[in-house]
C-alpha cells in the first residue's frame, strides 16, 4: 500500500498529503531501522503502522475516485 501510495500521487497531490506521508515514515522507520521479523514488539509494530498506512491508502483512493468523478463530468459538460 505504501508504494502504491507514493507512486500514484501527482507532483500536485504531494504537498497536500505531505503531513499524512510523513506520519506513514515516521511509523514505518523502525521496521526499517531496529525491528527485524522475529523482533519482540513486531506485531503491535505492524499494526499500528497497517492503520496508519491504511488511513492515507483510503484517503488517495477517495481522493483519485473524487477527481475522475470530476473528469467525467467535466467531460459531460
Amino acid at each position: 500500500m505504501y508504494n502504491g501510495i507514493l507512486s500514484t500521487l501527482l507532483p500536485v497531490e504531494k504537498p497536500l498529503l505531505q503531513d499524512r506521508i510523513e506520519r506513514m515514515n515516521k511509523a514505518l522507520w523502525p521496521g526499517i531501522s531496529e525491528l527485524k521479523w522475529n523482533s519482540q514488539n513486531i506485531d503491535p509494530f505492524i499494526n499500528s503502522a497497517m492503520v496508519i498506512v491504511k488511513d492515507v491508502d483510503e484517503l488517495v483512493k477517495k481522493m483519485k475516485d473524487n477527481i475522475s468523478k470530476m473528469q467525467d463530468f467535466m467531460k459531460q459538460w
